[in-house]
């Protein structure tokens, strides 16, 4: 995983989670066409150095998955020639990845799980929701957009891994990726972000939180395998599958599963 990790990372170090798409290859023995699909953490950081990086890579799409509020608090350093296309999944930031270690303190105190649950039930509202449903339609209208070669969309929530990490699972089903591949990629969230995590635990250690609010902020600034699979479990029993919830909540036709084919993937 580690050498697929070198793969996938990009250089830009004024931020958390930038990670290339292009490389993974499909059921059908394609690739993914590098500098076409990048997923990130906010570009919230972004030194000049890195937004020129990102113009040079090729980004010409900044789909930001975040609420009003996230953005409000935490603009992205748009980088010169990219349309930034403001596409909030949720009312509010409910992985709670950008709320303060104070607010998480009343709600896990006496409840070790609260983070893990909670987790549970913004992947619920991402698959479920009529705001996320339109938001990630939004996304592949973006995407489907995307045509010219060596161009990218750049798409991310705070710490892109929740509602970024949805996206991805969308995205990469629709160009044939198979599920293992989807879940190794997913979990990648957890080497590219743990010496972020284990800081802002023993930050809060330092501050005198104790063992269950410790959990909860692993568990929500995380990802676990038991997040995706219990998408992937909401999606098969509510809708069938993951492609027919492509078909029949993102209205994605044959013709626009070919177009992203055709876009995305090598020839």
């Amino acid at each position: 995983m580690t050498k697929k990790l070198t793969n996938q990372l990009i250089g830009v170090t004024s931020g958390r989670n930038f990670r290339e798409l292009g490389g993974y290859e499909t059921l059908s023995g394609k690739k993914i066409k590098m500098h076409k699909l990048l997923r990130t953490g906010n570009l919230a950081d972004l030194s000049p150095f890195d937004k020129q990086f990102l113009t040079d890579y090729g980004v010409k799409y900044d789909v930001d998955f975040r609420s009003k509020a996230e953005v409000d608090q935490q603009p992205d350093r748009v980088p010169d020639g990219v349309k930034y296309i403001y596409d909030p999944v949720f009312s509010e930031d409910l992985t709670n990845s950008s709320k303060s270690i104070n607010d998480l303190n009343t709600q896990a105190h006496d409840d070790a799980d609260f983070g893990f649950d909670h987790m549970h039930y913004a992947y619920e509202d991402m698959i479920e929701s009529k705001s996320a449903q339109k938001a990630y339609r939004k996304f592949f209208d973006v995407l489907l957009e995307n045509t010219g070669d060596g161009e990218s969309v750049i798409f991310h929530c705070t710490a892109g891994k929740d509602r970024t990490g949805f996206g991805a699972l969308l995205i990469l089903t629709a160009l044939g990726v198979p599920l293992n591949i989807i879940k190794k990629d997913y979990l990648l969230t957890n080497i590219t972000t743990k010496d972020f995590i284990d800081n802002m635990v023993e930050h809060a250690r330092q501050n005198g939180r104790n063992d269950n609010v410790l959990q909860s902020i692993r568990d929500i600034q995380s990802v676990r395998p038991e997040y995706l699979d219990h998408a992937v479990k909401v999606l098969n029993d509510d809708y069938g599958s993951i492609n027919n919830y492509l078909r029949e909540v993102m209205q994605l036709s044959s013709v626009d599963i070919m177009q992203l084919r055709n876009i995305y993937l090598e020839k």
